[in-house]
């Protein structure tokens, strides 16, 4: 029986519209000579606007408070204006418009971003690579090792998406870019409340929202500000009558007659933050703070197109439920000129589902039956060399007559998922800025970070015999139980000097130590020794059992290594620690033509750490590296009525960590070849006229592995067989798509003595590879490109206003993902992952 925790995935796609043979590095050499026609016309300073302008978004990039249009970064910044005109308040909401910007989801709470289209798609284990994509909540980073927080939008000042290695300042799981989520503080100066309340429908199914702040000075010198939220969100997959479907070996049939129910994937949301303010003496501040947010959700997000549309056939009652709670303390203040922070947090998850894996149960079923219906079971049988007796019902399980209760009797093979996830982040950041008008400043400072993580999926067959369960743990068929540790210590600088009045230079260094160990259980009831493989006769050509591994070294996996805790795991069968060392650098040079054009190159590197397999055969996998070189500008047109900005880079991917199906399935990690992507990301915002506001942002990718990606571990690729190449080099990366843009138009007019508004949003993107994998992708196919259009139109007078939107308003069925319940190849249906359907609410709001 082959496992795996993880599934072939994919994200959302769409045809290709970029124009073929785009070359983003001719676009850098056109604007390039434009902007130095405007630094050669050195044109005087001009006077003062009366008309339009732009507003200035100030972001906290480089680690202090500076105009988006002087951070020589690439950065595509949503600020609180803009996120309430985008009524973004999810995590999809804000993806949707940050170009650059994608991600894998297995459901609410359980995604992966990924930034420039650095992705090899198969992340998201709780025993795999960390992520590529830092998340930041204020100063802290929230970034989970298998999937990131989806924190309620509400009451934000802004979101930050930094394209390209941040290693300098942002850490080790910013190798591929950094999104940070910067809250609303308290303002000791003024009273201020508000409240929204929201009504939406799906397809006729009822949601809605309420959300409240408040921001109450307790003294001259204090303030607390409290935020509030709680949101129903109506389902719109319906979960239909399947196929009458038996079990080859058992002649059982599966049935989902009692769970058929339509628009069954609804989620509830609750949370809360506070943060408290104390301006002290000397310009010092203390804000403690503290989030905590639950998020339900029922049912599945994806449907299956061969039983129609938003149609899905499960056969468990598949739920999830995701509690977390972060306290932080932030102190900052000034030595003599100089500014320090410290900045420490602590971050504890809880994330529990019960998932159905029968699908995965049927398609082996017949896969076996098919392939050994009335054969010896293969392979070696038990004897005085091997004398476990458990081997004999395992392989009569899955090569005889099916699975069977206590008493003998055949029973359904059709299994269930239930896992429970513990995690927690404690982090410290100590950091010392000089002066900013300063021709030398720099930025230093050290970091600690400890992760703790307890996955735990248990694989349950209903009525399973005793002798084929897990230790104790009856019906329990397969475990997954670990204890994983991550530790990271770093001390990083970044130094800045004016060679000229309009030249800066800029350097960065952080040097980073790790340790990472996992130390736990995974495999059947006495079979922890157990693994196989399916071989060829050279004589006769047919298929057979090539011999099973008792570990590295050959000892029995399981033997004197009780577990102290022997009722979660029944022992010990994976113990490893490793560790390693290294820096990343950054390099840039900055010319400003004037205070509203700049041009900027940057090289640039950021790193992943290591980790350890499950699978004792399979070594451990070191650090994979990412190599950016950029050209950017950052400029003003027109007395700051246009907006231009962006970015051309080369980014290579070195030592790539891979996650491949091993033996039984079971996910390894490998470092295997080398990758290169380049692209070019643009926005550009133009205020018409004092009622009229335009805006355009995309990205171009294009990406493609330079080397063979082996099933293997092999420092050059060479795989040694055809049969070894998973994905041959030129294979594009998957996950991204090769373009992602859209297009925002606002008028604003006066109604009736009303402030009123009409906006219209569209967003595009090309089509996506679902998987890294050849064979995978044939079976799969890509996601097709879509688009899909937003309208709101509202009113306001005074302190209230209301809105009335429509998301989808086509009702595109856009594919966020596409997978199947196990190897495409085997398990046949294909299951995507929809963009919301079109939805219609209105919403009332009101500020004191």
């Amino acid at each position: 029986m082959r496992k795996s925790i993880q599934t072939s995935l994919a994200r959302a796609g769409a045809r290709r519209v970029a124009a073929p043979g785009l070359r983003p590095w001719s676009l850098a050499s056109a604007v390039s000579a434009i902007l130095a026609g405007a630094a050669t016309a050195q044109t005087p300073p001009e006077p003062a606007s009366t008309g339009p302008q732009l507003e200035e978004i100030i972001v906290t990039a480089q680690k202090r408070e500076e105009n988006l249009q002087s951070v020589p970064v690439s950065i595509q910044a949503l600020d609180t204006k803009k996120l309430e005109e985008l009524q973004v308040s999810h995590f999809d909401d804000y993806l949707k418009y940050l170009p650059s910007l994608s991600s894998q989801s297995y459901g609410p709470g359980q995604s992966q971003l990924y930034v420039r289209g650095v992705t090899n798609g198969g992340d998201g284990l709780q025993v795999g690579s960390q992520p590529l994509v830092g998340l930041y909540l204020d100063e802290q980073p929230v970034t989970t090792i298998a999937n990131n927080l989806d924190v309620h939008i509400y009451d934000m000042a802004r979101v930050e998406q930094l394209s390209g290695p941040q290693g300098t300042l942002f850490g080790s799981s910013s190798m591929a870019g950094t999104v940070r989520l910067i809250t609303n503080k308290p303002d000791p100066k003024r009273f201020a409340a508000g409240y929204t309340l929201s009504s939406e429908s799906i397809h006729g199914q009822m949601g809605g929202t309420i959300e409240g702040f408040v921001n109450v000075p307790l003294s001259d010198r204090m303030a607390l500000r409290l935020v509030g939220y709680t949101e129903h969100d109506a389902g719109y997959i319906n979960n239909v009558l399947g196929p009458p479907e038996t079990f080859a070996t058992s002649g059982i049939t599966r049935t989902n007659a009692s769970l058929v129910k339509p628009h069954y994937n609804d989620v509830d949301t609750h949370g809360g933050r506070a943060a408290l303010k104390l301006d002290l003496d000397n310009g010092w501040t203390v804000m403690p703070t503290a989030m905590a947010q639950q998020t339900k959700a029922d049912g599945q997000f994806s449907f299956n197109p061969a039983l129609g549309d938003l149609n899905v056939a499960r056969y468990t009652a598949e739920s999830s439920e995701d509690r977390w709670w972060q306290t932080a303390l932030t102190v900052q203040g000034k030595i003599a000129n100089f500014d320090l922070l410290y900045s420490g947090a602590y971050l504890h998850r809880t994330f529990d589902s019960v998932s159905d894996y029968s699908e995965y149960s049927y398609f082996y079923d017949s896969y076996y039956h098919h392939t050994y219906a009335g054969t010896a079971c293969p392979g070696p049988q038990p004897d005085a060399q091997h004398p476990d007796p458990s081997y004999a019902s395992y392989c009569e399980s899955y090569y005889g007559d099916s699975f069977r209760d206590n008493q003998g009797n055949l029973i359904s093979p059709a299994q269930s998922t239930v896992t429970h996830n513990l995690f927690s982040k404690e982090s410290h950041e100590l950091r010392l800025t000089s002066p900013k008008d300063r021709r030398f400043r720099f930025v230093a400072g050290l970091f600690l970070q400890r992760q703790v993580g307890h996955p735990r999926d248990e694989y349950r067959v209903k009525n399973l015999a005793a002798v084929d369960s897990i230790t104790g743990q009856p019906g329990v068929i397969y475990l997954n139980s670990q204890d994983r540790l991550d530790k990271d210590q770093a001390a990083f600088t970044e130094l800045s000097f004016d060679l000229t009045r309009k030249l800066t230079a800029t350097a960065g260094l952080r040097y980073f130590k790790y340790t990472n160990s996992v130390y736990g259980f995974f495999g059947y009831n006495g079979l922890t020794n157990f693994s196989y493989d399916i071989g060829q006769d050279a004589d006769s050509g047919q298929e057979v059992f090539a011999g099973y591994f008792l570990g590295a070294s050959g000892e029995d996996l399981c033997s004197g290594t009780p577990d102290p805790n022997n009722h979660v795991r029944p022992c010990i069968n994976i113990n490893s620690v490793v560790s390693d060392h290294g820096e990343t650098h950054k390099l840039n040079l900055t010319y400003k033509f004037n205070d509203q054009r700049m041009i900027y190159a940057t090289l640039s590197t950021g790193f992943r750490p290591g980790g350890v397999n499950r699978v004792r055969s399979r070594p451990p996998y070191t650090p994979d590296y990412l190599t950016n070189v950029e050209l950017g500008w950052k400029t003003s047109w027109l007395d700051r009525r246009v907006r231009f900005n962006g970015a051309v880079f080369l980014e290579k991917w070195k030592d790539a960590q891979f996650a491949i199906s091993g033996q039984n399935g079971i996910t390894e990690v490998l470092n295997a070849g080398r990758a290169e992507i380049r692209g070019l990301e643009s926005s550009l915002e133009w205020a018409a006229s004092n009622n009229l506001t335009l805006s355009a942002s995309a990205t171009f990718l294009h990406t493609e592995l330079k080397t063979n990606a082996c099933n293997h571990a092999s420092p050059d690729a060479e795989c040694g067989s055809p049969d070894n190449i998973l994905a041959p080099a030129g294979t594009r990366l998957p996950v991204s798509p090769l373009f992602k843009g859209n297009l925002i138009a606002r008028y604003q007019f006066p109604l009736a003595g009303l402030d009123a508004h009409v906006q219209g949003a569209l967003v595009s993107q090309s089509d996506v590879v679902p998987a890294l994998e050849v064979a995978n992708v044939q079976v799969l196919g890509k996601q097709p490109a879509y688009s899909s259009f937003d309208f709101t139109g509202g009113v306001e007078h005074g302190h209230w206003s209301a809105e009335l939107y429509i998301d989808n308003a086509f009702d595109k069925r856009g594919e966020e993902s596409r997978y199947s319940a196990c190897s495409p190849t085997i398990c046949t249906n294909t299951y995507v992952w929809p963009i919301r359907p079109r939805s219609i609410g209105l919403n009332f709001s009101q500020k004191f």
